[in-house]
């Protein structure tokens, strides 16, 4: 049986993707260039960092055992699914797809971090960030759009810094959102658990800065 789509030509749909992924590109790695934008955009990128996101959870999940309070521990284990879900699955994704890195396919890419060339799509990074910034939402709900905003500063800063796309970002912040909203409901709190107390709160980020320190 004759199938009409098989004879579509999706190439000039992939060129005109790739175009306007290009130019986008271009007016955040290039239009955005600012000296001091340079070291906060590598603070946002060094937060979606695997190892970063699993030292944050393991302080709040020692936090948790130490001072005998299950909710913090509860947010430490769900942290740590996001964290581990978000590097297998990214890891995963990138295998099939093993997108080229921006400076192997554009000549003026502007690198402000140790330039990498493959496995592009998606960003590891965004994954990571999103998958964190739902769990820590389900914890902490009024703090909902900070998270979200250190996710999408943090997926904005991989393009800013030469290394992504942004599909490839686009594509690492659904992945990690459907792994947070998963772990979230597995890990989250329950319906009968309430949010910390404001004091509650305030011991638990001190916890994290000592443990970080």
């Amino acid at each position: 049986m004759h199938c009409p789509l098989a004879t579509i030509d999706l190439q000039p749909i992939r060129d005109a993707i790739a175009s306007v992924d290009a130019s986008i590109f271009r007016a955040v790695n290039h239009g955005m260039d600012t000296p001091w934008l340079d070291p906060l955009m590598v603070f946002f990128t060094t937060l979606g960092l695997g190892a970063v996101q699993a030292a944050i959870a393991l302080a709040v999940l020692a936090a948790g055992i130490v001072k005998g309070r299950a909710y913090w521990r509860r947010m430490g284990y769900a942290a740590i699914a996001a964290y581990g879900a978000a590097g297998v699955l990214s890891q995963v994704v990138k295998s099939f797809g093993d997108r080229p890195r921006p400076p192997l396919l554009l000549h003026d890419v502007r690198l402000v971090v140790k330039p990498l060339f493959v496995h592009s799509f998606p960003s590891g990074h965004t994954t990571t960030a999103f998958a964190a910034a739902i769990v820590w939402a389900a914890f902490f709900p009024r703090w909902r759009w900070v998270f979200f905003a250190i996710a999408a500063l943090v997926g904005l800063s991989r393009v800013y810094v030469g290394v992504h796309f942004p599909f490839d970002v686009v594509g690492g912040a659904l992945l990690g959102t459907l792994i947070g909203i998963c772990c979230a409901r597995i890990f989250g709190p329950k319906e009968d658990q309430r949010s910390p107390q404001p004091e509650d709160a305030s011991v638990l980020n001190s916890t994290v800065a000592e443990t970080a320190e």
